[in-house]
Protein backbone atom coordinates (compact mmCIF):
# COMPACT_ATOMS: atom_id res chain seq x y z
CA UNK A 1 0.00 0.00 0.00
CA UNK A 2 3.13 2.43 0.88
CA UNK A 3 4.70 2.15 -2.54
CA UNK A 4 0.93 2.10 -4.50
CA UNK A 5 0.94 5.50 -2.66
CA UNK A 6 4.52 7.00 -3.34
CA UNK A 7 3.76 6.24 -7.12
CA UNK A 8 0.38 8.31 -7.04
CA UNK A 9 1.65 10.84 -5.72
CA UNK A 10 4.82 11.09 -7.95
CA UNK A 11 2.48 10.67 -10.77
CA UNK A 12 0.74 13.57 -9.80
CA UNK A 13 4.06 15.52 -8.57
CA UNK A 14 5.12 14.44 -12.47
CA UNK A 15 1.75 16.25 -14.11
CA UNK A 16 2.00 19.31 -12.18
CA UNK A 17 5.79 19.62 -13.51
CA UNK A 18 4.69 19.18 -16.77
CA UNK A 19 2.15 21.96 -17.05
CA UNK A 20 3.81 24.22 -14.56
CA UNK A 21 7.19 23.70 -17.00
CA UNK A 22 5.15 23.13 -20.17
CA UNK A 23 2.52 25.84 -19.64
CA UNK A 24 3.29 28.29 -16.93
CA UNK A 25 6.80 29.90 -16.99
CA UNK A 26 8.25 32.58 -18.82
CA UNK A 27 11.20 31.56 -20.84
CA UNK A 28 13.55 33.90 -21.74
CA UNK A 29 15.68 34.33 -25.04
CA UNK A 30 19.39 35.45 -23.73
CA UNK A 31 22.49 35.57 -26.55
CA UNK A 32 20.43 34.61 -29.07
CA UNK A 33 19.07 31.16 -27.49
CA UNK A 34 16.32 30.19 -24.98
CA UNK A 35 18.75 29.51 -22.25
CA UNK A 36 16.28 30.46 -19.06
CA UNK A 37 13.13 29.40 -17.79
CA UNK A 38 11.30 31.30 -15.23
CA UNK A 39 9.09 28.93 -13.58
CA UNK A 40 8.09 26.61 -10.87
CA UNK A 41 8.14 23.78 -13.40
CA UNK A 42 11.05 21.97 -11.36
CA UNK A 43 9.16 22.14 -7.88
CA UNK A 44 7.20 18.71 -7.70
CA UNK A 45 10.36 17.01 -8.76
CA UNK A 46 12.25 18.91 -5.98
CA UNK A 47 9.29 17.84 -3.92
CA UNK A 48 9.75 14.33 -5.00
CA UNK A 49 12.99 13.89 -4.23
CA UNK A 50 12.80 15.27 -0.72
CA UNK A 51 9.61 13.61 0.36
CA UNK A 52 10.95 9.45 -1.24
CA UNK A 53 14.73 9.82 -2.01
CA UNK A 54 16.91 10.35 -4.77
CA UNK A 55 15.54 7.33 -6.42
CA UNK A 56 11.72 8.87 -6.79
CA UNK A 57 12.87 12.56 -6.93
CA UNK A 58 15.69 11.32 -10.14
CA UNK A 59 12.40 9.34 -11.85
CA UNK A 60 10.57 12.41 -11.59
CA UNK A 61 12.74 14.73 -12.82
CA UNK A 62 13.67 12.06 -15.75
CA UNK A 63 10.02 11.77 -16.74
CA UNK A 64 8.96 15.22 -16.10
CA UNK A 65 11.49 16.48 -18.69
CA UNK A 66 10.64 13.46 -20.97
CA UNK A 67 7.21 14.23 -21.13
CA UNK A 68 7.77 18.11 -21.21
CA UNK A 69 9.93 17.76 -24.19
CA UNK A 70 7.48 15.62 -26.14
CA UNK A 71 4.12 17.50 -25.21
CA UNK A 72 5.24 21.07 -25.29
CA UNK A 73 8.17 20.65 -27.79
CA UNK A 74 10.49 23.85 -27.99
CA UNK A 75 13.10 22.39 -30.47
CA UNK A 76 14.56 18.76 -31.36
CA UNK A 77 14.85 16.47 -28.40
CA UNK A 78 17.80 16.29 -26.50
CA UNK A 79 18.30 13.38 -23.80
CA UNK A 80 20.95 15.13 -22.59
CA UNK A 81 18.87 17.29 -20.28
CA UNK A 82 16.38 14.25 -19.36
CA UNK A 83 19.25 12.87 -17.70
CA UNK A 84 20.24 16.39 -16.35
CA UNK A 85 16.84 16.40 -15.34
CA UNK A 86 17.27 13.44 -13.16
CA UNK A 87 19.52 15.30 -11.23
CA UNK A 88 17.13 18.28 -10.55
CA UNK A 89 15.25 15.61 -8.27
CA UNK A 90 18.10 12.78 -7.51
CA UNK A 91 20.33 15.87 -5.33
CA UNK A 92 18.03 17.28 -2.96
CA UNK A 93 16.54 13.86 -2.42
CA UNK A 94 19.99 12.90 -0.94
CA UNK A 95 19.59 15.46 1.86
CA UNK A 96 16.32 13.75 3.23
CA UNK A 97 17.49 10.03 2.41
CA UNK A 98 16.91 9.16 6.41
CA UNK A 99 13.94 10.97 6.43
CA UNK A 100 15.29 14.13 8.45
CA UNK A 101 12.50 16.93 9.09
CA UNK A 102 12.22 19.49 6.88
CA UNK A 103 14.14 22.11 8.89
CA UNK A 104 14.61 25.15 6.09
CA UNK A 105 18.46 25.28 6.39
CA UNK A 106 18.43 21.89 5.24
CA UNK A 107 15.65 22.82 2.54
CA UNK A 108 17.46 25.63 1.29
CA UNK A 109 20.88 23.25 1.14
CA UNK A 110 19.01 20.76 -1.10
CA UNK A 111 17.46 23.23 -3.40
CA UNK A 112 20.69 25.55 -3.97
CA UNK A 113 23.41 21.96 -4.44
CA UNK A 114 20.22 20.90 -6.91
CA UNK A 115 19.68 24.05 -8.89
CA UNK A 116 23.45 24.85 -8.79
CA UNK A 117 25.03 21.47 -9.92
CA UNK A 118 22.06 20.81 -12.60
CA UNK A 119 20.94 24.23 -13.96
CA UNK A 120 23.84 26.51 -13.64
CA UNK A 121 26.79 23.81 -14.29
CA UNK A 122 25.18 21.35 -16.24
CA UNK A 123 22.31 22.81 -18.50
CA UNK A 124 25.14 26.09 -19.10
CA UNK A 125 27.79 23.57 -20.13
CA UNK A 126 25.13 21.53 -22.30
CA UNK A 127 23.98 24.76 -23.79
CA UNK A 128 27.47 25.81 -24.85
CA UNK A 129 28.20 22.61 -26.47
CA UNK A 130 25.09 22.14 -28.36
CA UNK A 131 24.27 25.64 -29.03
CA UNK A 132 27.48 27.51 -29.41
CA UNK A 133 26.47 30.27 -26.74
CA UNK A 134 29.39 31.94 -24.90
CA UNK A 135 30.06 30.61 -21.01
CA UNK A 136 28.94 34.34 -20.31
CA UNK A 137 25.26 31.94 -19.57
CA UNK A 138 26.90 30.44 -16.91
CA UNK A 139 26.44 34.05 -15.22
CA UNK A 140 23.03 34.69 -16.28
CA UNK A 141 21.73 31.48 -15.10
CA UNK A 142 23.60 31.96 -11.17
CA UNK A 143 21.85 35.35 -11.39
CA UNK A 144 18.60 33.52 -12.41
CA UNK A 145 19.18 31.01 -9.69
CA UNK A 146 20.30 33.47 -7.07
CA UNK A 147 16.46 34.59 -7.05
CA UNK A 148 14.79 31.14 -8.43
CA UNK A 149 16.80 28.81 -4.91
CA UNK A 150 15.28 31.05 -2.43
CA UNK A 151 11.82 30.80 -3.35
CA UNK A 152 11.97 27.77 -4.04
CA UNK A 153 13.14 26.59 -0.71
CA UNK A 154 10.63 29.11 0.77
CA UNK A 155 7.43 27.57 -0.99
CA UNK A 156 9.40 23.74 -0.38
CA UNK A 157 9.36 24.65 3.45
CA UNK A 158 5.84 25.53 3.60
CA UNK A 159 4.41 22.70 1.11
CA UNK A 160 6.14 20.24 3.07
CA UNK A 161 5.90 21.33 6.84
CA UNK A 162 2.17 22.96 6.46
CA UNK A 163 0.82 21.01 3.35
CA UNK A 164 2.20 17.65 2.53
CA UNK A 165 3.47 16.49 5.89
CA UNK A 166 -0.30 16.30 7.12
CA UNK A 167 -1.84 15.10 3.80
CA UNK A 168 0.60 11.98 3.26
CA UNK A 169 1.47 11.87 6.98
CA UNK A 170 5.29 11.36 6.26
Amino acid sequence: MEQTKKLVVCAVFIALGVVLGGLLNIPAVVFGAYSVKIGFGVLPVILAGMLYGPVYGGMVGGLTDFLQAVIFPKGAYEPWFTIIGIFFGLIPGLFFMKKQPFKFWRIFLAVAAGQIFSSVICNSILMVKLYGLTYDIFYVRAVNQAVMIPLYSVICYYLLNKVLNKILKR
